[in-house]
Order: structure tokens, then sequence, then C-alpha cells
């Protein structure tokens, strides 16, 4: 393993684990200063929105560090051509998510929250497209602030917000915000990374953009409504006190997955070319980093079985004691979670990666027929069990393919 992969992996999931630190604290923070109900009506909202931030990329980051890895020249052309084609995604996510919202929301008040949420997403979308630059350059750092500064920012505006006795519209208000500061941090770090700011709308470029795209945008979009589909639904069939419940066992499930996802964001360049220059090599590294994730994985569920009423008492308080059943089945599910991060970085590069998809929609579709079933039968504990068995169904799946790729 190169040591420049095992330096970037360092350096995000030291970021990623710091921004998840500050998070973490702001998200327990709320959940006792908002109350149960509150909590819910805040969670709704992140998870629902939270599902359309892939769409608003549409697969172009997964592309770009494809195709950047393997040519660093054509950085400024993606640059500039790219910007108009984000900012539309961007604005069509808002339309859909509003939309979506306003179906799906049992009050005004959630609807409402969903539409201020969503303007994240326009900052957001140009964050990410410097950040994936510098990705694909192996410049891990400017991903590392752009994780640490939006958490460090909407902690610090969101929580003054409710210090003050601001409802959840204005927590969101305070996010949005937090956003449009990153980028104007942002603009710098594009000048460092040589990109000049400039609109060059292209439509051909685009189509040849999206003709490969939709595939990693099928991909996350898929994997992201399925990771927080449990917690839409539980807000769906039981209403916001529950998901309040719910949501404060689940955070902390959410929290630790950028860990190995940082360790896959940094293989990511290696496994590009090493799928095509020696498959052997990348077979080994495969099963040496499904090793070390499952030994952190198991000691990390074994952690929260045995510490999940301790947590959840000195985290929310007695209010939310339900949820320690909840936390113990998701540790558990967690390891799944984590071996699951690593199979994407070999399909994503595969040209067989078209025959994924059906695959992808059947372990969504999965979930949501398990949350349909469990919920109303064991309300949170139930959606735990339907995280647990879905996840379970996807390590088999990923895996199958893997080795298909790799024979």
């Amino acid at each position: 393993m190169e040591r420049r992969v095992i330096k970037n992996t360092a350096l995000l999931s030291s970021a990623n684990v710091f921004a998840r630190i500050i998070g973490f604290f702001y998200f327990v923070f709320l959940g006792r200063v908002l109350g149960v109900e509150s909590f819910g009506h805040y969670n709704f909202a992140i998870a629902l929105v939270y599902n359309f931030y892939p769409v608003a990329d549409f697969g172009v980051e997964r592309l770009i560090l494809r195709d950047l890895s393997r040519d660093k020249q054509k950085s400024q052309e993606y640059f500039q051509k790219i910007i108009p084609l984000r900012l539309t995604f961007s604005l069509v996510s808002v339309i859909f998510v509003t939309l979506l919202g306003l179906f799906l929301s049992k009050s005004s008040r959630d609807a409402i929250n969903i539409l201020i949420f969503a303007f994240c997403l326009l900052p957001w979308t140009f964050n990410q497209l410097v950040a994936g630059i510098g990705n694909a350059f192996e410049k891990m750092e400017i991903q590392s602030l752009v994780a640490i500064c939006s958490a460090g920012f909407t902690a610090f505006l969101g929580g003054t917000a409710a210090f003050l006795g601001g409802d959840v519209s204005l927590v969101l208000i305070a996010a949005v915000a937090s956003n449009l500061i990153v980028s104007l941090m942002m603009l710098g770090y594009a000048k460092k990374l040589g990109l000049t700011l400039k609109l060059n709308i292209d439509l051909e470029f685009c189509r040849n953009i999206l003709r490969e795209s939709w595939v990693f945008a099928s991909l996350t979009i898929l994997a992201v409504f399925y990771l927080r589909s449990s917690v839409v639904m539980v807000n769906y069939l039981k209403g916001a006190y529950y998901t309040g419940l719910y949501s404060s066992a689940f955070k902390f499930i959410e929290a630790s997955i950028l860990i190995p996802q940082s360790f896959a964001l940094s293989l990511f360049p290696q496994t590009a070319r090493l799928l095509l220059s020696d498959k052997e090599k990348l077979k080994g590294n495969y099963l040496r980093s499904l090793g070390l994730i499952f030994i952190f994985s198991a000691f990390y569920a074994g952690s929260f079985y045995l510490l999940a009423p301790f947590l959840i008492k000195v985290a929310y308080g007695p209010s939310y004691s339900e949820a320690v059943s909840v936390m113990r089945i998701l540790g558990f599910a967690a390891i799944f979670f984590f071996l699951n991060t690593l199979p994407g970085n070999i399909i994503q590069n595969s040209p067989k990666v078209k025959r994924f998809i059906p695959w992808l929609l059947i372990n969504f579709l999965l979930s949501l027929v398990l949350c349909f079933f469990l919920i109303p039968r064991g309300g949170i504990v139930g959606a735990a069990w339907a995280v647990f068995m879905a996840e379970l169904f996807g390590i088999f799946i990923n895996n199958y393919f893997v080795w298909k790729i790799l024979k």
C-alpha cells in the first residue's frame, strides 16, 4: 500500500472524525435543547434533504475523481464546464425535495423546514467540486477542510440559534449560512489549484459527462436513499417523536461510517489505476483492507452493545432511554455498513458497473419493504432490524460482483 494512500487516509479520517465529533456534540446539544418532538422534526428535514445531495451531484464527483486521477491536465476544463451543470442539478434537487416534502410531511412546519435546508445544496455543490478536484490531485487536505469547517460553522451558528430559543427553522437557516461561508473559502483554494472561476456552458461536454455520470449517480442516489430510508420511514409511519428517538441512536452509526468511507476514498485513485494494470495486486489490497475494517468494526459493535445504556443516558438524557435497544442492533449492523464501503471502489471503476444497478435497487426496495413490515410491528426496534437485514443482503451482492470483476 503506497505511503501517500496511508497519509491521505489518516488525514481524511482524522478530519472526518473531528468533524463528526463536532457534529455529534452539536447533535446531542440539539437533542437536549429542542426536546424529543422538535428534534424529530429536525431529523426528518435533514434526513430527507440529505437524500438529494447525490442528486445534485449526479455522479459527477466520482467521474472527476476517476478521470482527473488519470489525466490532471483536464482540471481547468472540467471545473469551468461542470459548474453550470452542477448548479442546474442543485436547483432541480431543491424543487424535487420540496415537492416530496409536501407529500411526506405531516405538517406545514416540516414542509417549511425542508425548503429551508434544501438551499444548502447550492453552496455545497460548489464546495464539493473544488474538493473533488483536490481529491483527484491527491490533495485530501481540501476535502478535510470542507468537512471540519462545515461542521464547525454549522455547530456554532446553529447552536447559538438554538441556545437563544430559536426554533428548528432558524437552526436550519444557520446551516445554509455555514455552507455559504465555506464556499467563500473554497474560492481561495480553487485559485491555489490553478482553477479560474468562469462559467463555460458546453452542451456537448455536458451530454458526454452525463452519459457516464448517470451510472455513478444511480449508485450513489440509491445508496444514500437506502442509508436514511429507515429514518424517513419511522417519521412517515410513527411520527416526529419516534423519529427523534430513533435518530438519537442512528446518529452514532452514521457518524462513524465516515471512517471506512475516508479509507475507501483514499484508495479510489489507486483502485482506478490497478484495475487497469494489476488485478492481482488490487485483489490483495482489497482482502487486506476488508480484514482491517472487519477487526475495527467488530470491536466497534461490541463496544456499542456494552455501552449503549450509558451513551444514550449521558448524551441525550433519560427521555431517550427507548433508543438503547436500537443502538445495540445498529451497532452490529455497522459491521456490514463498514465492510460495504470498500466494494464500491472496484464496482464503480469496472465496465460491469451498470449491471450492478438493478441489484442495488433491489437492496433499496428490500429495505423499504422491511421497514413497512417491521416498523408497524416493532416500532423503532423494527426499523433497526430492517437496517441489519438489508445490510447483510448487501454484503453478499457487493462481494459477488467484486469477485466477478477481479477474476
